[in-house]
């Protein structure tokens, strides 16, 4: 069997893994609860249930309420088909989930085309696309957040990895075609959720300046002297694109922690006098966001197995990829950026760890295929010295 034909399979496999857990939850939820919105597996809230609602307005022409572009474009597909069928939008949902798998691996190849020497390249790519391909398999909160019900998640995730292929090729090729491409597509990102619209475009900022200063530790140092400053002075200044002061980001947090107090918060409290304060707080909550629930935050079972199923297999990744760092290729860099720069966005606003298990499926994404390429090569390597030490 043919290297690409055993990936093309490997990859429909993935399609129908997929499509198959859509059918069966969509059946369970009509069991439920009749319409075939929503199966909660945890409880809680459900925004599936409010998109459906709202995309019967924009169906019927009436008045709906606008916090994102999906209710719009769900209401208006199901006028396009003349049909109100929650099962036409898992079906168009799953269509995103076709695309993210083939931008996914798109980012994969671009990434390998960076390595040097080019030895071994086809092995690598094939190790790398089925360790990708492996990895949406077996996480499980992205399986759950794109199967269950109809959220919006899937095509903001697929955006973000495409504007993220996108943003290579013109960087790295000078391909401005590519940037043309690029612009639509940020823009409908931000049309889906402003925040991953203001994350993307902050970390290509620091990616630009981090290849004029050329010393990390000196802009990161400048960084949070510049921020000390904005969240002394400048507390209540707006943030362009989210339209939305520091102090409202940090009362939202605060709010959160009243309101939604319980087995699930981290109980982080950022909106501190004290700056100092501030970042050893923002600290925590950073990691706890990236690779939480952290062990102290454990108190219940849902988030006991999602320290067993996320938070250590990813702190294991995330250690091999810093053990590799210099080994990494700049497009690699740029990837990892885009990564740690929405989880510094999120770990902001976000205190709670059900919410962060969906927000930080983006960084997630990214440092998995990152991993998948570094990992292939890293295989690559160590049979590459077992073969030839004999010989020595």
């Amino acid at each position: 069997m043919k290297p690409g034909t055993e990936v093309s399979i490997v990859r429909y496999l993935v399609l129908i893994y997929y499509l198959l857990a859509t059918i069966i939850f969509y059946m369970l939820a009509i069991f439920v609860n009749g319409n075939g919105v929503s199966f909660q597996i945890f409880g809680g809230g459900d925004d599936g249930a409010f998109y459906w609602e709202q995309a019967m307005n924009v169906f019927y022409d009436l008045t709906w309420i606008r916090t994102s572009i999906y209710p719009w474009i769900i209401g208006k597909y199901m006028q396009l088909i003349g049909t109100e069928s929650v099962f036409a939008i898992r079906m168009f949902n799953f269509f995103g989930v076709a695309l993210l798998l083939h931008f996914s691996l798109k980012l994969v190849t671009i990434q390998i085309t960076s390595i040097s020497p080019q030895e071994n390249i086809s092995r690598i790519q094939r190790n790398a696309y089925l360790l990708a391909l492996g990895s949406y398999v077996a996480y499980i909160s992205l399986f759950f957040n794109i199967t269950t019900s109809i959220f919006r998640d899937v095509w903001i995730y697929m955006l973000f990895i495409t504007a993220t292929y996108l943003a290579i090729r013109w960087i790295f090729e000078k391909n401005w075609t590519y940037f043309i491409l690029l612009l639509p597509t940020i823009w409908l990102l931000g049309q889906f959720r402003t925040y991953a619209l203001l994350s993307f475009v902050l970390a290509m900022g620091i990616w630009f300046v981090l290849r004029i200063v050329k010393r990390p530790l000196l802009f990161f140092t400048l960084f949070i002297i510049l921020f000390g400053g904005i969240y002394t002075f400048f507390m209540d200044m707006n943030v362009p694109i989210v339209d939305r002061t520091l102090r409202s980001a940090l009362q939202y947090r605060s709010s959160g922690l009243g309101q939604l107090g319980g087995g699930s918060q981290m109980g982080i409290q950022l909106d501190s006098t004290n700056y100092i304060g501030f970042l050893i707080h923002y600290t925590h909550s950073y990691v706890g966001n990236l690779i939480g629930p952290l062990p102290w935050h454990i108190q219940s079972a849902s988030t006991a197995i999602a320290f067993l199923i996320e938070a250590i297999p990813m702190t294991l990744i995330i250690w091999f990829i810093w053990l590799k760092r210099a080994s990494l290729t700049k497009i690699q860099g740029f990837i990892l950026t885009q990564a740690f720069v929405w989880n510094g966005l999120i770990a902001i606003t976000n205190d709670n760890i059900g919410t962060a298990l969906r927000l930080r499926a983006i960084a997630y994404l990214l440092i998995l295929l990152v991993f998948a390429v570094a990992y292939s090569r890293h295989r690559e390597e160590i049979k590459k010295e077992s073969v030839s030490s004999p010989q020595q």
